[in-house]
């Protein structure tokens, strides 16, 4: 989770109006859990039964002889096969482009339209989420024994519950790994994402590798201690990346869209996408979801609901939206969305803790867990869907 430190404020400005506001807790009370209308497709449910282990070979090579790779292992007995990659191989699908612009050269003359939510008819329609709890020792402990509170992004109490990731669109969130050296056979970092498009991911600009020349980003959605709730085939390496460029500091522009090598969007559903509008400033609507390594380690998911936006900062179309939900380290990338009658949307994606100190006098002093969203993040979001099918 990124954080951001300034001297300055930019000026506040509104954006457009955007129609009415989404569902409050309250109003979201009576809404039922809605079941699927439809068995799943066998297509899809072989595809995700099914755990797909791609190997990447460097050397241009386009065949592999089977049995120099996958044999029996005669020493651990009957029913074992070992995979054995050549040396130069990366086990993996690896990333092609990751492609930063500048958000001055491409913003639109008029506020892009919303992009809509997609639910399949064989998903489940969950609004209210299965609580879970603590995956085993997750918590954090000093050499004398003392409980670690993390404190950093979280405005005591932490109001994060989590869940487990069960139906649509929860099981749409899921958790981004990622490697600046595709052959390294360890991540380098993780976050979170969601899933925005047919084979498409919103995250944090952060989360995504640019510059690095051989790199690699795996997404699971709906994971829960090791694997997707969806199946062991419910996960994607992503092929592209298109992001907005940060400057290194600006939280407005902090996002990025991924395309899958997998349609897991077309199999699962995805959310739709909105500009935030200034009319529904203070007003309890978002849910903030992401895998915070400091209450489950990044195992399991957490959420939390009913969270204010407290004011919106402007920069070329882009919104920083500022709000005391928590958020921690491993919650980057996540999304920040609200319930309509027609289907979840998100208006940001986690960026990280703004710290300001203006002032002697503190008149500018500020204290805020930050969303990138705007215009900005629906005109990369209808990019992707437009371009990445």
């Amino acid at each position: 989770m990124a954080t951001a430190t300034r001297s300055t404020r930019r000026a506040r400005t509104s954006a457009a109006k955007a129609g009415p506001p989404p569902l409050t807790v309250d109003e979201l009370v009576p809404h039922d859990n809605v079941p699927a209308e439809l068995p799943v497709p066998d297509e899809i449910a072989d595809q995700l039964r099914r755990h797909a282990v791609h190997v990447t070979l460097r050397d241009g090579r386009v065949s592999l002889d089977p049995a120099e790779v996958l044999v029996p292992d005669r020493e651990l007995g009957k029913g074992v096969w070992r995979l054995t990659a050549p040396e130069d191989a990366i086990v993996g699908l690896p990333g092609r482009t990751a492609v930063l612009e500048k958000r001055s050269s491409a913003r639109s003359a008029t506020t892009p339209a919303a992009q809509e939510a997609f639910r399949p008819s064989w998903v489940d329609h969950v609004y209210h989420p299965k609580l879970s709890g603590l995956p085993p020792q997750a918590a954090i402990r000093r050499l004398d024994g003392e409980l670690v509170q993390p404190y950093y992004g979280v405005y005591p109490p932490d109001d994060r519950r989590i869940y487990y990731p069960t139906g649509y669109p929860w099981h749409c969130i899921g958790r981004v790994f990622t490697w600046t050296d595709a052959s390294n056979p360890s991540w380098s970092f993780y976050g979170s994402g969601v899933l925005i498009g047919g084979r498409l991911v919103l995250t944090a600009g952060h989360m995504v590798p640019w510059g690095s020349p051989s790199w690699k980003m795996l997404f699971v959605p709906g994971y829960y201690d090791g694997q997707s709730v969806n199946g062991p085939g419910a996960q994607s390496w992503v092929s592209d990346c298109r992001g907005w460029n940060t400057g290194g500091s600006v939280a407005a522009h902090d996002m990025a869209v991924c395309r899958l090598y997998t349609p897991l969007g077309g199999w699962l559903g995805y959310l739709g996408a909105r500009s935030y509008s200034s009319d529904w400033e203070d007003g309890p609507y978002w849910t903030l979801c992401g895998y915070p390594s400091s209450i489950t380690g990044g195992a399991r998911p957490s959420y939390q609901s009913g969270i204010p936006v407290l004011d919106d900062d402007s920069d070329w179309g882009a919104e920083e939206l500022e709000h005391h939900g928590d958020a921690t380290p491993g919650d980057s990338g996540g999304p920040f969305f609200g319930f309509w009658n027609d289907g979840p949307y998100a208006i940001g994606t986690t960026s990280g803790g703004e710290r300001i100190f203006g002032t002697p006098f503190g008149w500018w002093d500020e204290d805020n867990n930050i969303e990138a969203g705007g215009a900005a993040m629906v005109d990369l979001v209808r990019w992707g869907r437009q371009n990445w099918a």
